[in-house]
Protein backbone atom coordinates (compact mmCIF):
# COMPACT_ATOMS: atom_id res chain seq x y z
CA UNK A 1 0.00 0.00 0.00
CA UNK A 2 1.39 3.30 -0.98
CA UNK A 3 1.50 5.96 2.14
CA UNK A 4 0.00 8.94 1.02
CA UNK A 5 1.62 10.87 3.46
CA UNK A 6 4.53 10.80 1.53
CA UNK A 7 3.67 13.09 -1.22
CA UNK A 8 1.42 15.40 0.07
CA UNK A 9 3.80 17.54 2.85
CA UNK A 10 4.28 21.25 3.39
CA UNK A 11 7.55 22.92 3.09
CA UNK A 12 9.09 23.64 6.75
CA UNK A 13 10.30 27.12 7.14
CA UNK A 14 11.19 26.77 10.45
CA UNK A 15 12.59 24.20 13.62
CA UNK A 16 8.82 23.87 14.34
CA UNK A 17 7.75 23.16 10.92
CA UNK A 18 10.83 20.48 10.56
CA UNK A 19 10.12 18.66 13.75
CA UNK A 20 6.00 18.57 12.02
CA UNK A 21 7.63 17.30 8.79
CA UNK A 22 9.43 14.97 10.52
CA UNK A 23 6.75 13.37 12.50
CA UNK A 24 4.40 13.21 9.73
CA UNK A 25 6.91 12.55 6.85
CA UNK A 26 6.99 8.83 7.17
CA UNK A 27 3.44 8.26 8.30
CA UNK A 28 2.20 4.62 6.92
CA UNK A 29 -0.25 2.48 6.85
CA UNK A 30 -1.24 0.93 9.94
CA UNK A 31 -2.36 -2.17 8.15
CA UNK A 32 -1.00 -5.11 9.86
CA UNK A 33 0.44 -6.52 6.60
CA UNK A 34 2.60 -3.64 6.06
CA UNK A 35 6.02 -4.23 5.70
CA UNK A 36 8.13 -0.74 7.40
CA UNK A 37 10.46 -0.33 4.41
CA UNK A 38 10.37 3.45 5.14
CA UNK A 39 12.39 5.53 7.17
CA UNK A 40 10.43 8.02 10.16
CA UNK A 41 12.87 10.62 10.55
CA UNK A 42 14.77 12.91 8.03
CA UNK A 43 18.66 11.25 8.12
CA UNK A 44 21.74 11.16 5.73
CA UNK A 45 20.57 9.48 2.31
CA UNK A 46 17.25 10.70 2.94
CA UNK A 47 16.10 13.02 -0.87
CA UNK A 48 15.21 16.58 -1.09
CA UNK A 49 12.49 17.12 -3.43
CA UNK A 50 11.68 19.90 -5.40
CA UNK A 51 9.06 21.44 -3.22
CA UNK A 52 10.96 21.36 -0.51
CA UNK A 53 9.49 18.10 1.21
CA UNK A 54 12.18 15.02 2.01
CA UNK A 55 11.52 11.35 1.73
CA UNK A 56 13.47 8.09 2.33
CA UNK A 57 15.20 6.98 -0.94
CA UNK A 58 12.98 4.02 -1.02
CA UNK A 59 10.53 6.24 -1.62
CA UNK A 60 11.45 7.67 -4.39
CA UNK A 61 9.83 7.28 -7.55
CA UNK A 62 11.14 9.18 -10.33
CA UNK A 63 7.95 9.59 -12.40
CA UNK A 64 6.36 11.14 -9.31
CA UNK A 65 8.97 13.23 -7.84
CA UNK A 66 11.48 15.73 -8.68
CA UNK A 67 14.93 15.68 -6.30
CA UNK A 68 17.19 18.53 -5.98
CA UNK A 69 19.85 16.38 -3.32
CA UNK A 70 20.70 14.34 -0.79
CA UNK A 71 20.86 14.99 2.85
CA UNK A 72 24.31 14.48 4.14
CA UNK A 73 24.36 15.73 7.65
CA UNK A 74 21.44 15.92 10.46
CA UNK A 75 22.15 17.45 13.82
CA UNK A 76 18.38 18.33 15.81
CA UNK A 77 17.07 20.74 13.86
CA UNK A 78 19.61 21.61 10.89
CA UNK A 79 20.09 19.36 7.81
CA UNK A 80 22.53 19.71 5.42
CA UNK A 81 21.75 18.58 1.84
CA UNK A 82 24.09 18.66 -1.39
CA UNK A 83 23.09 19.06 -4.50
CA UNK A 84 22.75 16.80 -7.40
CA UNK A 85 24.91 18.46 -10.44
CA UNK A 86 28.53 18.72 -10.57
CA UNK A 87 29.11 22.15 -11.34
CA UNK A 88 32.23 22.24 -13.09
CA UNK A 89 35.92 23.37 -12.11
CA UNK A 90 36.27 27.30 -10.72
CA UNK A 91 38.75 29.30 -8.76
CA UNK A 92 37.89 30.32 -5.24
CA UNK A 93 38.54 33.70 -6.62
CA UNK A 94 40.11 35.47 -9.90
CA UNK A 95 42.75 37.54 -7.18
CA UNK A 96 44.95 37.21 -4.11
CA UNK A 97 42.46 39.17 -1.70
CA UNK A 98 41.72 38.32 1.98
CA UNK A 99 37.46 38.18 2.32
CA UNK A 100 36.80 38.95 6.00
CA UNK A 101 34.07 37.34 8.03
CA UNK A 102 34.72 33.67 7.14
CA UNK A 103 35.77 30.82 9.05
CA UNK A 104 38.75 29.85 8.21
CA UNK A 105 38.95 26.34 9.78
CA UNK A 106 37.93 23.23 8.12
CA UNK A 107 35.87 22.20 10.83
CA UNK A 108 33.38 24.62 10.64
CA UNK A 109 29.74 24.10 8.90
CA UNK A 110 29.78 27.48 7.68
CA UNK A 111 28.79 27.66 3.82
CA UNK A 112 26.35 29.73 3.80
CA UNK A 113 27.60 32.66 6.25
CA UNK A 114 31.06 32.43 4.01
CA UNK A 115 29.73 32.75 0.84
CA UNK A 116 27.46 35.61 2.19
CA UNK A 117 30.88 37.18 2.93
CA UNK A 118 32.42 36.56 -0.22
CA UNK A 119 29.66 37.99 -1.81
CA UNK A 120 29.62 41.25 0.40
CA UNK A 121 33.16 41.67 0.08
CA UNK A 122 33.17 42.82 -3.76
CA UNK A 123 35.78 39.90 -4.38
CA UNK A 124 34.83 38.10 -7.50
CA UNK A 125 34.70 34.50 -6.81
CA UNK A 126 33.82 32.15 -9.67
CA UNK A 127 33.08 29.24 -7.31
CA UNK A 128 30.30 31.48 -5.77
CA UNK A 129 29.13 32.84 -9.03
CA UNK A 130 28.64 28.94 -10.11
CA UNK A 131 26.50 28.03 -7.55
CA UNK A 132 24.36 31.63 -7.55
CA UNK A 133 23.35 31.14 -11.29
CA UNK A 134 22.74 27.52 -11.56
CA UNK A 135 19.48 26.56 -12.41
CA UNK A 136 17.26 25.26 -9.62
CA UNK A 137 13.71 24.89 -8.02
CA UNK A 138 15.26 25.63 -4.58
CA UNK A 139 16.62 28.46 -3.70
CA UNK A 140 19.45 29.42 -1.26
CA UNK A 141 22.18 27.02 -2.27
CA UNK A 142 25.74 27.95 -0.75
CA UNK A 143 29.59 27.35 -1.48
CA UNK A 144 29.93 24.69 1.27
CA UNK A 145 32.72 24.93 4.00
CA UNK A 146 35.89 23.24 4.09
CA UNK A 147 34.04 21.51 7.37
CA UNK A 148 30.72 20.54 5.50
CA UNK A 149 32.56 18.91 3.01
CA UNK A 150 34.53 16.89 5.28
CA UNK A 151 31.22 15.54 7.17
CA UNK A 152 29.99 14.67 3.32
CA UNK A 153 33.35 12.63 2.44
CA UNK A 154 32.39 10.94 5.84
CA UNK A 155 28.71 10.07 5.02
CA UNK A 156 29.82 9.78 1.07
CA UNK A 157 28.95 5.74 0.58
CA UNK A 158 25.47 6.43 1.74
CA UNK A 159 24.73 9.88 0.11
CA UNK A 160 26.51 8.08 -3.08
CA UNK A 161 23.91 5.66 -3.15
CA UNK A 162 21.10 7.68 -2.64
CA UNK A 163 22.71 9.62 -5.55
CA UNK A 164 22.59 7.10 -7.53
CA UNK A 165 19.00 6.37 -6.60
CA UNK A 166 17.89 9.82 -7.93
CA UNK A 167 20.51 9.36 -11.15
CA UNK A 168 22.40 12.41 -9.78
CA UNK A 169 25.81 13.45 -10.85
CA UNK A 170 28.66 11.26 -9.11
CA UNK A 171 31.29 12.73 -6.84
CA UNK A 172 34.90 13.33 -8.21
CA UNK A 173 38.00 12.05 -6.93
CA UNK A 174 39.28 15.79 -7.85
CA UNK A 175 39.52 18.31 -5.01
CA UNK A 176 36.96 20.33 -4.33
CA UNK A 177 36.34 23.73 -3.74
CA UNK A 178 35.67 24.88 -0.44
CA UNK A 179 34.36 28.33 0.76
CA UNK A 180 36.86 28.43 3.46
CA UNK A 181 40.49 30.43 3.80
CA UNK A 182 43.50 29.04 4.89
CA UNK A 183 43.16 30.80 9.15
CA UNK A 184 46.95 29.75 9.71
CA UNK A 185 48.25 33.04 9.00
CA UNK A 186 47.41 36.91 7.96
CA UNK A 187 49.00 35.95 4.84
CA UNK A 188 47.78 32.66 3.93
CA UNK A 189 44.34 33.62 4.57
CA UNK A 190 45.04 35.95 1.41
CA UNK A 191 47.06 33.21 -0.42
CA UNK A 192 45.00 30.42 -0.13
CA UNK A 193 41.41 28.25 0.58
CA UNK A 194 41.05 24.80 1.58
CA UNK A 195 40.08 22.56 -0.96
CA UNK A 196 38.61 18.76 0.31
CA UNK A 197 39.19 15.33 -1.22
CA UNK A 198 35.93 13.56 -0.75
CA UNK A 199 37.42 10.35 -1.03
CA UNK A 200 39.04 11.00 1.89
CA UNK A 201 38.48 14.00 3.65
CA UNK A 202 42.13 15.07 3.05
CA UNK A 203 42.31 18.79 2.99
CA UNK A 204 44.84 20.98 1.28
CA UNK A 205 45.92 24.74 0.95
CA UNK A 206 45.41 25.76 -2.06
CA UNK A 207 46.08 28.82 -4.12
CA UNK A 208 42.62 30.80 -4.75
CA UNK A 209 43.27 31.38 -7.84
CA UNK A 210 43.76 27.09 -8.63
CA UNK A 211 40.54 25.69 -9.98
CA UNK A 212 38.78 22.89 -7.96
CA UNK A 213 35.72 21.44 -8.36
CA UNK A 214 32.25 22.84 -7.36
CA UNK A 215 29.30 20.84 -5.65
CA UNK A 216 26.69 23.06 -4.42
CA UNK A 217 25.20 22.77 -0.54
CA UNK A 218 22.30 23.71 1.08
CA UNK A 219 21.15 23.47 4.81
CA UNK A 220 17.45 22.83 6.21
CA UNK A 221 16.74 24.57 9.48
Amino acid sequence: MKPLSFFHQRPFHSAVMLADAVSSLWGLSSCEEHTDIYDRSIKVGSVLLSDNTVIAPGGYNGKEHQAVGIVFYVNRDTALVIGLKELGCYQFSDSLETVSNIANDAHSKSGMENTAAIMASGIHSPAVEAVRSQLSLVSGWALPSAGELRTLADNLSVVSASMRIVKGDAFSDSQYVSSSQDGSSSESEQMYYLSVSLKNGYVTSTVKTTPGRVRPVLRLR
